[in-house]
């Protein structure tokens, strides 16, 4: 399926969208108030709404072609409530140019449609009961179905970047590999307590951070931004996309969380940075002895997240997180004096504040 510009929008201008301060918070959400943490961020990003409405009608367009077994998981997905926060990312890094709003807009549906593949195959490795309020596919249809569902999605991201050229082309392919690589990695690693925070970082690298930086580097790379600007946005979306994992393992953590029971990936072996620093620390032993025994159910996560919790685990992730953020911000040196470049900030803060409300 393939779609010209010229069936669309043809060429224009991005507008620039006001940006505005972060009010403080004065109201934390309830832990599993999944839709009202959901409103308020996206009400507080500095958002084009015509274009995310243009990207979730592209995506239905690629979902439309699949075959009736696919077809209705794939667009569950993109109906539920989402941030779209990967194509908001894209679009916002295209207004330091101009781009062509028809490509743009295809090109946030291929960022959109990476991660959706990403989630059903990521579901199905985490045996996740829910996904955005709502049963997962592989619960709804079986592992096979939902598998092969997010094989269409990447068999679509393919085809649509193709379309867009080899630029698009290549960047979406080596993307796709090093998130393949950062999933294996993921898998690699279980049951492994010596896994060293670089190490996660790396992974975390991979496995998250490499979309974010995709994002970034698409939308600025067809605005044709400068060089020297594309590199760091490249470097932003790397290290946001860090610091965004790393923070929802602490989420993970949580009492109540949305998706799933608090610490559900620790069942299958898969720790994140909070368990790994907490690993590493005083209380090693007496949590590698829960974390490593063949009985270990879900009666035992409580135990886990105390432990976490306890020794500084939780404290220890999030100032690597911090770290990356301030990183992921710095990098943008002079950008920050631009319009998009302060749109971008106020992204950047709003994704940091609004994970833990």
């Amino acid at each position: 399926m393939t779609q010209t510009d010229s069936g669309v929008c043809g060429t224009s201008s991005l507008p620039y969208l006001p940006c505005r301060q972060l009010a403080p918070l004065k109201v934390r959400m309830a832990p599993g108030d999944h839709q009202g943490r959901l409103a308020v961020m996206i009400s507080e990003l500095p958002r084009d709404e015509d274009f995310v409405q243009g990207v979730r009608s592209h995506m239905n367009l690629c979902a439309g072609t699949l075959s009736e077994p696919l077809r209705p998981l794939l667009e569950a997905l993109i109906t539920r409530p989402g941030k779209y926060l990967r194509s908001h990312l894209l679009e916002v890094c295209s207004r330091f140019g101009n781009p062509n709003y028809t490509r743009l807009v295809r090109l946030g549906a291929i960022v959109e449609l990476l991660h959706c593949a990403s989630l059903l195959h990521d579901d199905v490795i985490d045996r996740a009961a829910t996904r955005r309020g709502a049963p997962t596919a592989h619960k709804v249809a079986g592992p096979e179905l939902a598998v092969l569902t997010g094989t269409a999605c990447f068999a679509q991201v393919g085809a649509e970047s193709a379309d867009l050229g080899g630029v698009v082309s290549g960047a979406v392919s080596d993307a796709v590999a090093e998130l393949s690589r950062g999933e294996l990695l993921d898998v690699q690693r279980a049951f492994d307590p010596t896994v060293t925070t670089a190490d996660y970082v790396e992974l975390a690298r991979s496995k998250t951070g490499e979309l974010f930086r995709l994002c970034c580097v698409l939308g600025a790379q067809e605005a044709q931004v400068a060089t020297q600007d594309v590199r760091r946005l490249d470097q932003f979306g790397s290290n946001m996309g860090i610091a965004f994992q790393i923070v929802d393992d602490c989420l993970d953590l949580r009492i109540d969380a949305d998706d799933k029971p608090v610490g559900t990936d620790h069942l299958l072996g898969l720790f994140g940075l909070p368990t790994l620093c907490a690993l590493s620390g005083p209380a090693s032993t007496e949590l590698t002895e829960v974390l490593m025994s063949p009985s270990i159910d879900a009666t035992a996560l409580t135990s886990v997240r105390k432990l976490v919790h306890a020794t500084g685990g939780v404290e220890q992730a999030m100032t690597i997180a911090e770290r990356h953020y301030d990183d992921a911000v710095s990098v943008l040196g002079p950008l920050t004096k631009l319009p998009a470049g302060e749109a971008l900030l106020v992204t950047a803060e709003t994704m940091w504040r609004r994970q833990w409300t």
